[in-house]
């Protein structure tokens, strides 16, 4: 494909494709009942740019409903493709679910999170508590957005799981006071060091240049597009596809390799906190 996609494109793709296989219609089927090549739907379903005309067409042959055709629609809107801001308040829009579908695109992903878990890494308990602190969602939102989370963790079921590589500030292992809650989350963190996808690297809190760094990002590569960043801020997640905005992330990452505790030392500092919580909370 030589047309450069991007999160948004990709996004569409997914979306495109799931519609047409929700009403168990091959790609074929589509093309013949709006008169396209299979090849131009094929190249719309794996991130080509498709027009609000087409989109809609294309949708109208897979019998989309009007509520879901319009939030798909607003994909198609000529946007500043480097950098697209998913907010999270908006109803029609779902950020995480952006995210998840980028990072199952993924080849790696790297993540770094300087004040809590990372949400992949969280436990039910644990991201249930930390969105209840904040104070900012309805009891429906807070609902869905904890089920969000733990779907993400689906991740690493999968057959040819992406590697994820973890950058979690020490501090962030002492971001709840519920010695329970904490001592469950660790105990999580010291099995997913197990799995052969995984790297945790514990940046500790002697590594003083890092203190400032406050917004968590995840870095993803891909086989087929260039690598994109993502940031969490209070209000909205952003994805970056600037190639040059993407390259100072890769130099906070190398700066991050050097500070960061190793893995084995990373584990062991996990398996240490979980043993103090546990003690804790007897």
């Amino acid at each position: 494909m030589n047309e450069k996609t991007t999160v948004r494109t990709r996004e569409m793709g997914i979306e495109l494709r799931a519609q047409r296989e929700e009403k168990d219609l091959t790609l074929r089927e589509v093309a013949r009942r709006a008169d396209w090549s299979a090849a131009k739907v094929s190249a719309w379903e794996n991130g080509r740019r498709i027009s609000a005309v087409d989109a809609a067409i294309y949708l109208a042959n897979c019998g989309t409903r009007s509520a879901e055709r319009g939030r798909l629609l607003e994909l198609t809107k000529p946007p500043g493709d480097l950098y697209w801001v998913r907010p999270y308040f908006d109803k029609l829009v779902d950020p995480m679910k952006s995210l998840i579908i980028q990072e199952n695109l993924a080849t790696t992903v790297v993540h770094h999170s300087p004040v809590a878990i990372p949400g992949i890494l969280q436990t039910e308990d644990y991201v249930r508590s930390l969105y209840e602190l904040s104070g900012r969602y309805t009891a429906d939102r807070l609902k869905i957005l904890v089920q969000a989370r733990i779907d993400r963790q689906r991740l690493f079921d999968r057959n040819r799981p992406p590697r994820c590589v973890f950058f979690i500030h020490e501090r962030s292992l002492h971001s709840m006071h519920d010695p329970r809650l904490m001592h469950e989350q660790l105990h999580y963190l010291v099995l997913a060091t197990n799995l052969p996808c995984c790297s945790i690297r514990i940046v500790p809190d002697s590594a003083r240049a890092f203190r400032v760094l406050g917004n968590s990002f995840t870095l993803m590569e891909f086989a087929d597009h260039p690598a994109v960043a993502y940031e969490e801020t209070y209000t909205a997640g952003l994805f970056v596809d600037d190639r040059i905005a993407v390259e100072a992330f890769y130099i906070l990452v190398t700066r991050l390799e050097q500070a960061a505790l190793s893995e084995g030392q990373s584990r062991q500092l996990l398996v240490r906190l979980a043993d103090e919580y546990e003690h804790l909370k007897e």
